[in-house]
């Protein structure tokens, strides 16, 4: 049955003998007390309450934290505001024995949802001492509960984030601490499984294969090879990368994250981590992931831009064959090898005649294409063993590896009979002026020293009209 909200103690056998004017003193005394009380904890109280020695409410108020009617629950047990009363293992406060002095419980709403309230209850004694129930107050401290808990989780993750970022830091190229980070954030998960795929950017250089990049960086092998290629497969989806928002799936009993980053000097890298079991992933879980994915990210586009320097270096941007130096790198990387096996060398310097006039007839945009289709079909006439590149301008250079003077001799009047048709507005043909410079082994003869005597060479067939070759006998002792 339900009582009245300012229902007062009960009352002795010494107060029923009582005269009745002392009764209605006493009686006044107790609800003068009672409204003190009240106007008290309404100062700092979020709710205030009395049960009897039952553990039901006779006295319940609350402001708009809780969102319960002052006597909608007059005469229902304490339990009912209580999550999982019976296996919490921690006191009701609605039935006490013990004072309880600023500890928290989580308290259920009007709506359904739990507050956290920080409670201070007494309990009462019957004047023959006996335990008559509990007076108490709550006070909601639930913003900063939640405050607290995304503070925790914040320096979670930046702790998280340093490690990984410290761990990449330790390795000479920050690419090689990828692997042993991306375990570190698993383990640090209990991810029982990932993979880190950074996808191949589009137009690779022709002969810049030492520059590719790997397209799967680092995979944690789960034990569950299909699994692991189910998710592999799905990471590397075309759907997958619609989005660039950290995901949590549920697959085949797994919880996976998938995350994509998106850089500015590199193809997005892609990554999934998976557990074992549905719901254990959170949504700060999936934050974190995307953080460390960013890093990663980070570290395989600086890796993408050094290699394009490197590339840049090397190879000529308009036909993409090796510049001057990277020629001449390449070939003096081969000496040492093939004078030890006691082989020859042979430098083609390759000039165009007249290149000058396409230029002025057809303009530079045709010029340019011109370039590009004679470094075709220079590439095409020689082995893959052997070596191209654009000196510079409308000069070109062959190394033939191995190759003695008279095999070069024979390349280089095909070259000088045929030319090499090109086919721009109209079909054309260039011709080209051909220097040689052929290496034996015995004279140890630097790189440098080859490539003047073969331009030389060239200069001289250009001077005397193009269209032939000539070879440079002399050669630089060791």
């Amino acid at each position: 049955m339900k009582y009245g909200s300012m229902s007062t103690m009960p009352s002795s056998s010494a107060s029923e003998s009582s005269p009745p004017e002392q009764d209605g003193k006493l009686m006044d005394a107790l609800l003068a007390s009672r409204r003190r009380w009240k106007s008290l904890t309404q100062l700092v109280a979020d709710f205030i309450f009395e049960t009897d020695d039952e553990g039901h409410f006779t006295f319940f108020e609350a402001g708009p934290a809780l969102g319960w009617n002052d006597q909608e629950l007059i005469g229902d047990p304490g339990s009912r505001l209580l999550p999982f009363v019976n296996s919490a293992p921690t006191p009701n406060p609605f039935q006490t024995r013990n004072v309880i002095r600023s500890r928290r419980f989580w308290i259920k709403r009007a709506d359904g949802t739990f507050g956290c309230m920080l409670i201070y209850a007494t309990p009462l004694l019957s004047p023959t001492g006996q335990h008559a129930g509990v007076r108490g107050l709550g006070i909601d401290v639930s913003d900063e509960i939640s405050s607290n808990a995304d503070l925790a989780v914040a320096r979670l993750h930046s702790e998280i984030v340093r490690r990984i970022t410290a761990t990449m830091r330790s390795r000479a190229l920050s690419r090689l601490g990828i692997p042993p980070a991306f375990d570190e954030l698993a383990a640090m998960l209990g991810a029982c499984g990932g993979i880190l795929i950074s996808e191949r950017p589009e137009g690779k250089v022709e002969n810049d294969d030492d520059d590719a990049e790997e397209e799967i960086v680092h995979r944690l092998q789960s034990g569950n090879a299909a699994f692991d290629s189910h998710v592999e497969n799905l990471v590397r989806q075309s759907e997958a990368k619609l989005s660039f928002e950290p995901e949590i799936l549920q697959i085949e009993g797994h919880d996976v994250i998938l995350c994509r980053s998106r850089v500015r000097y590199n193809a997005p890298a892609a990554m999934a981590l998976w557990r074992n079991n549905l719901g254990v992933w959170s949504q700060d879980d999936a934050n974190l992931a995307d953080a460390a994915l960013a890093t990663f990210a980070s570290a395989l586009e600086m890796s993408a831009l050094n290699r394009a320097l490197a590339r840049n270096a090397r190879f000529d941007p308009l036909t993409g064959m090796l510049n001057r130096n990277g020629l001449l790198a390449e070939i003096s990387r081969r000496l040492p090898r093939l004078d030890r096996e006691r082989l020859s060398g042979t430098l083609l310097v390759i000039g165009l005649d007249r290149f000058s006039e396409i230029n002025v007839r057809f303009g530079f945009e045709a010029g340019d294409s011109a370039l590009q289709q004679v470094a075709t079909y220079l590439r095409d006439a020689i082995r893959p063993t052997d070596l191209a590149g654009r000196l510079g301008g409308d000069i070109f250079g062959l190394w033939l590896d191995g190759a003695d003077h008279f095999v070069a001799a024979e390349r280089a009047e095909a070259f000088c009979q045929h030319g090499a048709a090109i086919f721009l507005s109209e079909p054309l043909t260039l011709t080209f002026s051909v220097g040689l410079a052929a290496r034996n082994w015995e004279t140890g003869e630097s790189v440098e020293s080859l490539i003047d005597r073969a331009s030389f060479a060239m200069r001289s067939v250009k001077l005397a009209g193009g269209a032939r070759w000539h070879t440079s006998l002399e050669e630089s002792s060791p």
